[in-house]
């Protein structure tokens, strides 16, 4: 070859060569698009820098948010991290404590979205479907979560082995993409019939966030954040007390119960056959044996029936444990053989009963007491506790307040994030959970350990210039009552005022009235000194240097 004919030789090797790698590459893109789409990587919901950092970190500033973007933002975020994650702890147990938005502190979650690969790649934010954040409260029996119903809350139920489904099933079935295959849409579609229209519970979620953009490519991380809510006005919409008790609380309140409504043999009544009298006042024989320990017994059922239970009441449990109750027949005659020939239902007879040997009332109708009280089976035990634990519960709701959701400055908390992580494009959401919090207790509203608010009152001299900031209206019969004559009114005369019907409209300022307040507390706080000794810790008074007027 000559060397003119070299460089078109060499040239036509190196286009046979690029042609020969384009043909590779096509092909391999052809085969590629055959096979079945790779699988999703497993993706890793975890605290932010590493899964031995803490879940929880500690914000002081008035405008939180913006401060712990800041720092994320910043080229030490590790290090300011670290410093906000020095929670206080309990002296006595080292728990975590967490204050409220009242104390001025503020507490967050900051996760990072990671695919479970070498190096933990950062999650594409467009892939969270969906996240979350909820709170669980600590028992002796397991987790607990605040759950809703209807938009209602239903207070700290028991999860019972569902930590882990998804905390909203709406959400997640609203997720279902049109694609899916065709099992996937049945199966939602035959469980949403075998549901119906019937009230389902679901867990109360806080919500979580992704960071902005440009924070999360600064550290290459999906960064996820939300607020550990410590705080809440809700209130269970009826409170249900005896579904949340242990097994140890359920036993003591079985033995609360009268023993007459547990098994036992049939058993004769003391003074049977005498007609009910209020001067026995059974009620009084606590210490008493024999046959008026009994009849102290016999009154206490009727007293626990009545104040406890609210039998005789129109409630529906009340009224299902009175037909049970009736199924009790009571032989209030017998005949020679000992045979009833007059019988009372038990629930009849104790309506009736409790008015006379536990309210003391008069007995015109002559009730006399059965004969004996009849047996009681294990099955009869089972049904009548059960039946009074409804009634217990009916009762409760009746006469106590409503249970705020964090009612107990003791109880122990964690919090648990999740994200939905779509995967291909006819599949549904994949639901990732990340570990639990290490459990923290919430310091009650009194523990605070943010600077005093300060109040400034005016000076004595300036107290004529203080104008009346409140008015009182007080209704005629109050204005005259305050216009009497004390000391007639010590006597039990009626004084002041002529009793003419007038209102009156009383202004005072807030500030005086402080000023008034301040002096009778420091009194009393003087006072109660000489008990309690406390002055040294619950007033601290610091002299602070205040220019005089004109420099």
């Amino acid at each position: 070859m000559s060397r003119a004919e070299a460089p078109a030789a060499r040239r036509e090797a190196r286009e046979a060569r690029r042609v020969a790698r384009a043909s590779g590459r096509a092909a391999r893109r052809a085969r590629a698009a055959e096979r079945p789409p790779a699988p999703p990587h497993s993706v890793v919901l975890r605290p932010l820098g590493g899964a031995d950092q803490t879940l929880i970190v500690d914000v002081a500033e008035a405008d939180f948010l913006p401060a712990l973007l800041a720092d994320l933002g910043a080229e030490d975020w590790r290090d300011r991290l670290a410093a906000r994650r020095s929670t206080r702890r309990g002296r006595a147990d080292g728990v975590m404590e967490l204050s409220q938005p009242l104390h001025r502190r503020f507490h967050l979650v900051l996760l990072e979205a990671v695919c479970r690969e070498p190096g933990f790649p950062r999650v594409d934010p467009d892939k969270l479907a969906g996240m979350g954040l909820v709170l669980r409260r600590e028992t002796r029996n397991g987790p607990r979560g605040w759950m809703r119903e209807r938009g209602q809350g239903r207070g700290w139920l028991p999860l019972a082995g569902t930590e882990a489904l998804d905390p909203d099933p709406a959400a997640a079935a609203a997720l279902v993409p049109d694609g899916a295959p065709r099992a996937t849409r049945a199966l939602e579609r035959a469980l949403a019939e075998r549901r119906g229209t019937a009230p389902r519970l679901t867990e109360e979620i806080a919500p979580l966030f992704v960071a902005p953009p440009e924070i999360c490519a600064a550290r290459r991380r999906t960064i996820l954040y939300g607020l550990v809510p410590v705080t809440s006005a809700e209130t269970t919409a009826a409170p249900p007390p005896l579904e949340n008790l242990s097994t140890a609380e359920n036993r003591r309140l079985t033995d609360h119960f009268s023993p007459f409504l547990k098994k036992r043999a049939a058993r004769r009544l003391p003074r049977r056959g005498q007609a009910l009298d209020p001067a026995w006042r059974p009620l009084d024989l606590s210490d008493a044996e024999g046959d008026d320990r009994t009849l102290f017994r016999f009154a206490q059922l009727l007293r626990q029936l009545s104040t406890e239970l609210g039998a005789f009441g129109e409630g529906e449990a009340a009224g299902r444990l009175r037909a049970r109750l009736d199924r009790l027949r009571l032989p209030m005659r017998l005949d020679d053989d000992g045979e009833a020939t007059e019988t009372m239902g038990a629930a009849e007879y104790c309506a009736q009963a409790v008015e006379i040997l536990v309210g003391e009332a008069p007995n015109p109708s002559g009730l006399t007491m059965p004969w004996r009280w009849p047996e009681i089976t294990q099955a009869e035990e089972d049904a009548l506790l059960s039946l009074a634990r409804a009634c217990l519960s009916e009762r409760f709701a009746e006469v106590a307040p409503e249970q705020p959701k964090f009612d107990d400055d003791a109880a122990r908390y964690r919090v648990r994030a999740f994200c939905r992580v779509t995967g291909h494009e006819d599949c549904p959401p994949k639901l990732v959970w990340s570990a639990e919090s290490e459990p923290f207790r919430i310091r009650p509203w009194w523990d605070s350990d943010a600077p005093p608010t300060r109040i400034s009152l005016p000076d004595v001299a300036q107290a004529r210039q203080v104008k009346p900031g409140v008015a009182f209206a007080m209704p005629p019969a109050l204005a005259n009552l305050l216009q009497a004559d004390m000391k007639k009114l010590k006597d039990g005369e009626k004084s002041g005022g002529g009793g003419m019907e007038i209102g009156w409209l009383c202004c005072f300022s807030i500030p005086i009235i402080t000023i008034c307040a301040f002096i009778v507390l420091n009194i009393f706080l003087s006072l109660f000194n000489i008990i309690f000794q406390w002055l040294l810790w619950i007033r601290i008074c610091l002299p602070f240097p205040k220019p005089r007027s004109g420099g």
